[in-house]
């Protein structure tokens, strides 16, 4: 049997080579998806192994591509640890399976003994189709023998494959079936419905989805990723394919491919534990960054008040013990905002005014803008209705890009202008806005800002306010955004869904204040 092999690796290529060689296979290389696609039309290989991370052309383009030319073409994708996402897209464009590096023997094998058995019933299932009309008018042994073909073939796949009649009834449960749902097939073909192969009402929505136009059909369900319920009550997600049978010109049966996702989503949680354990890593890297930085500030204001007091000089002594306040300041600062970063869960949501919220920003940072000589302007839209919000999480967004805004300005300068702003998006959400005309920012900048310990105040930030306001703002189920050009200012714009009537409406003045 040939076999292609696409690996940009040339070591990966020859070894390869050399294994599958010894198992008979006569082996065709490439180093590319361009040249591989070239030696398949040339040469028609049954089975093509691919890597799926390559330069150029990736393995996903050469298997939607192989697929194009070839829908019986059986493609076995090589990946990554930590291209499950990946894998996964492979299978729903029908790659036949998917092994992971470094490529065991064992797992390659496997790999290749369903290919061989695909193509193998596919070949039969062909020679079946074309022999049908003359099977038809053969002997009663010849019927027989059909007929335990079919039972064979059905039996031995390695996937489920369930059968049911119109009522629902199971006609048709073969051993991959048994292996995922954990029953017998004694036990299904005793009179079980299909129903209860599924939770509650999810049977009736398949049936739905198969004789809908959405997922390939109508007639026809693929690659629907979907739970099933094991005899044992846990539930197992599945990649779901789905056809109608028909006789005459009549619906007869309906019948079911069940591929068993288990141990795929294993490998996509212990990625995701992987990366949850990288963020932990990069997090503490960035708090112990700015602990660092604190106690250094801590321990030069300390070392200021001892060197004040040892020489009766009180400038060295209030300089120094205003370096140690200012710093304790700043730890207690970072802690507070590690705990609100860290915090867990859905939002605890009251019905409220998001212009009452805005309006005390408004009025607690009055003074602050007013040091700076900026003007801080109120426009809030009295129509806004009320919503189900965490007033506290809406009041620490606006909050952290209010203190942004000021802070885009010069301790001694010009001066400028803010807005606080508050918009009605249509019935279903409410824009908020934070407009200054301060110092700007770049393209670069922008695309840095929301990320966590990412600061531009050098040591009078923490780097984690607009990383807490993204995160808040998507508890809410909202999204923010940011507009900035150097030296013209920023807008960042916050926009939530709307919810909720309150108990009272507060007034709310719109007028500017300074």
């Amino acid at each position: 049997m040939k076999l292609l092999l696409v690996d940009d690796e040339e070591s990966t290529r020859e070894l390869l080579k050399l294994s599958l060689e010894y198992e008979g296979y006569e082996v065709l290389t490439a180093a590319d998806g361009q040249s591989g696609l070239r030696i398949f039309a040339e040469e028609h290989p049954a089975i093509v192994l691919t890597d799926i991370k390559m330069p150029g052309m990736d393995g996903i383009q050469v298997l939607r591509r192989l697929k194009g030319e070839n829908r019986d073409v059986e493609v076995i994708v090589i990946t990554g640890h930590g291209e499950m996402g990946l894998a996964i897209e492979a299978l729903q464009l029908e790659a036949s399976d998917f092994i992971t590096k470094p490529i065991s023997d064992k797992a390659l094998a496997v790999a290749l003994r369903r290919a061989r058995e695909k193509i193998w019933m596919r070949t039969k299932l062909r020679e079946y189709t074309e022999n049908l009309e003359r099977l038809i008018h053969e002997t009663t042994q010849e019927l027989k023998k059909r007929h335990e073909f079919e039972h064979n073939l059905i039996q031995t796949s390695m996937d489920g494959i369930i059968a049911n009649d119109r009522q629902g009834r199971i006609i048709i449960f073969n051993e991959g079936a048994e292996n995922i749902y954990g029953y017998t097939r004694e036990e299904v073909l005793s009179g079980m419905h299909v129903s209860h192969l599924y939770s509650k009402g999810k049977a009736r929505q398949i049936k739905k989805m198969i004789y809908g136009p959405e997922y390939g059909g109508p007639g026809r369900l693929i690659n629907c990723e979907v739970e099933v319920l094991t005899k044992s009550g846990e539930t197992a997600p599945i990649l779901l394919s789905a056809t109608l049978l028909y006789e005459e010109g009549r619906e007869v049966a309906t019948v079911g491919y069940f591929k068993d996702m288990r141990e795929v989503k294993r490998l996509e949680k212990e990625l995701i534990q992987n990366a949850r354990l990288a963020a932990m890593g990069q997090a503490m890297a960035g708090v112990a960054h700015g602990v660092k930085n604190i106690l250094h500030g801590m321990k030069l204001g300390a070392f200021l008040v001892d060197k004040g007091l040892k020489d009766n000089k009180l400038e060295l002594l209030s300089k120094g013990w205003g370096l140690v306040g200012r710093n304790i300041n700043r730890i207690s600062r970072l802690t507070l905002d590690m705990l609100s970063y860290a915090r867990s869960g859905p939002p605890t949501r009251q019905s409220c005014f998001v212009n009452q919220i805005a309006a005390e920003v408004c009025e607690l940072m009055e003074e602050k803008a007013r040091e700076r000589r900026v003007t801080l302007i109120r426009d809030l839209d009295p129509s806004i209705p009320p919503m189900a919000v965490d007033p506290e999480g809406i009041h620490t967004c606006l909050l952290n890009l209010v203190t942004n805004a000021i802070e885009a300005f010069p301790e001694t300068g010009g001066g400028g202008e803010i807005i606080v702003g508050s918009r009605r998006q249509g019935d279903a959400e409410i824009r908020l806005q934070v407009v200054d005309t301060g110092k700007g920012m770049t393209k670069e900048l922008q695309e840095q800002i929301f990320r966590q310990f990412y600061s531009t105040k050098g040591s009078r930030g923490t780097g984690l306010g607009l990383a807490i306001t993204q995160k808040l703002v998507h508890e809410h189920g909202g999204t923010i955004r940011v507009e900035s050009e150097p030296g013209k200012g920023s807008c960042f714009t916050i926009l939530l869904p709307v919810a909720g009537p309150p108990t009272f409406r507060p007034e709310v003045p719109s007028e500017p204040s300074s």
